[in-house]
């Protein structure tokens, strides 16, 4: 009898690599071993990390070509298991027709099987299905546990911002404050004065130590983990509920509750009202030179037993103005604006038609592609279970499972995508429409850097006084349009002129952006 010839092939996916038994080392010593006992020849040797779910896999691709190039030299195609050969029952059939061409017979060393014998294709189905199996229940029953430790008040997974993993005196995970807590505590007692969005909050944190996204400040802000309760998200039949942890709370209810009411819009952020002696000078930066063109400064000076200040041009331009004079001007515009109530209320009723709209368009389809996948995971659910009874043979769940779980897949990335939108939109919405109805208001009531960032957003192109009135350098924007009455925005009721101006044609334009920006400062 002639000596056999073997091809051995070895293989281990990433999630394998720790698990007893399944190294690529200890594979190809116990393939080795077999071959020098039963004398077989090795006259090749793949091994790979990769998974079994199909045979489009790099090292086996290879061995397929090594077959075509060199009909006849081998017979043998040696693995360790059934499974490091394939975990499709389907493919793993095809498989072997294929190698069967080159007369090549795949055989595992530790199931070896004859399957010239048709009853042994039981055999192989339950041994290509079996592992999956186990870990398919391994999987319900660490999320069973994890749920249940959940709804025991137990943190389960990585700590979040403010906390460290700790065990308990019965070896149990817990969570307790780190050295972090209390800058979780001052990111909220910030928010909570109202005088802050949630990006200048970060930013403020960020500054004093806190190093966190802004996806994971914002999250962080609206977990009630904070207060010692415990998020658990719907799954399956079970609703979504919030539980007591066991956990010590970093802040109080009360604070946590005045952060959502803020950062959800219920509550209106206000402005800082300390002022110093440069309130006096809030367009100095905002004020293009109507001669010479280069941005004015600002400066105080006494006289007649008191202090005046004025905007003016650097040396050797002489433009020079009251700074009295052109900031009623800009109160003036703020307070058309304001007042002009009708159009405010259209452009409320517009957006919020808009938003409402959209939003519930992706609801529903959020709603359609959740149906979908609850669908396919209850038909996935009730093959594993007549599986499991034995009315359903172990193949055919397998076969099954390949083609339900990439559907679920897919569906799943569909409504994570559908569902990324940004939490803080109708919150910025909101807070922009309350923001033109009391800009006067809010300005007169802001801070220097409250009124440069009010003014920075209105009037992102600058503006230039000339002829006791204000003008941007562009010949439509948005500000304009918020002036605009039935009559237009230049004629008043009295037939006079509104004191904010078209541009003018010696400056060359330069494009406006939208008034959405002031909405992006959260002022």
């Amino acid at each position: 009898m002639s000596k056999r010839k073997a091809i051995l092939y070895i293989r281990v996916s990433t999630d394998e690599q720790a698990e007893k038994g399944n190294s690529l080392n200890h594979q190809e010593e116990r393939l080795r071993l077999h071959c020098t006992i039963n004398g077989i020849e090795i006259i090749a040797l793949y091994k790979e990390d990769y998974s079994a779910k199909t045979f489009d896999r790099p090292e086996f691709k290879k061995l397929l070509e090594f077959l075509k190039k060199n009909k006849g030299s081998a017979d043998l195609l040696l693995f360790l298991k059934w499974d490091r050969f394939s975990r499709n029952a389907p493919e793993a059939y095809n498989m072997i027709g294929i190698l069967a061409k080159y007369r090549v017979e795949p055989q595992s060393i530790e199931q070896p099987l004859d399957l010239s014998v048709p009853e042994n294709k039981i055999m192989l189905a339950l041994y290509l299905t079996a592992p999956e199996v186990e870990n398919d229940r391994r999987s319900l029953n660490t999320i069973a546990g994890m749920r249940r430790a959940l709804k025991d008040g137990r943190w389960m997974g990585h700590a979040p911002m403010g906390y460290a993993n700790k065990r308990d005196d019965f070896n149990k995970p817990c969570l307790i404050p780190n050295v972090s807590a209390p800058l979780v505590k001052y990111a909220f007692e910030q928010l909570a004065t109202g005088q802050y969005n949630i990006e200048s909050a970060r930013k403020l944190v960020n500054r004093s130590g806190l190093k966190i996204s802004r996806n994971a400040f914002w999250h962080m802000v609206r977990n009630p983990i904070y207060i010692g309760k415990i998020f658990i998200p719907a799954y399956k039949d079970e609703e979504v509920a919030i539980v007591l942890g066991k956990h010590k709370a970093i802040i109080s209810d009360a604070l946590f509750y005045d952060v959502q009411d803020i950062v959800l819009g219920r509550k209106r952020i206000g402005f800082p009202t300390q002022h110093s002696k440069q309130d006096c000078l809030p367009l100095r930066g905002f004020l293009k030179c109507a001669k010479c063109g280069k941005t004015l400064t600002g400066s105080g000076s006494k006289g007649n037993g008191g202090k005046y200040y004025y905007y003016h041009c650097t040396k050797g331009c002489k433009e020079r103005f009251r700074a009295t004079v052109a900031n009623e001007l800009l109160y003036d515009i703020f307070k058309q604006i304001s007042g002009n109530k009708n159009l405010l209320k259209t452009i409320e009723h517009i957006t919020i038609d808009q938003y409402k709209h959209d939003n519930t368009g992706q609801a529903l389809e959020v709603e359609n592609v959740m149906k979908e996948i609850d669908v396919y995971r209850k038909r996935l659910q009730k093959a594993q279970i007549l599986m499991l009874d034995e009315q359903l043979d172990a193949g055919d769940y397998k076969d099954i499972k390949f083609r339900l779980e990439p559907e679920i897949d897919k569906l799943v990335r569909k409504q994570l995508k559908l569902s990324e939108r940004n939490p803080e939109e109708r919150a910025i919405l909101e807070f922009g429409i309350y923001f033109l109805n009391n800009v006067a208001e809010l300005f007169t009531k802001a801070g220097l850097e409250a009124k440069h960032q009010i003014i920075g957003s209105m009037f992102p192109e600058k503006m230039i006084f000339e002829n006791n009135e204000l003008r941007t350098n562009v010949e439509d924007g948005v500000i304009p349009l918020l002036l605009n009455t039935s009559k237009g925005f230049i004629l008043k009721k009295g037939g006079g002129t509104n004191k904010f101006a078209p541009p003018s044609q010696k400056v060359p334009q330069t494009g406006i952006e939208p008034v959405l920006p002031l909405l992006e400062t959260g002022f």
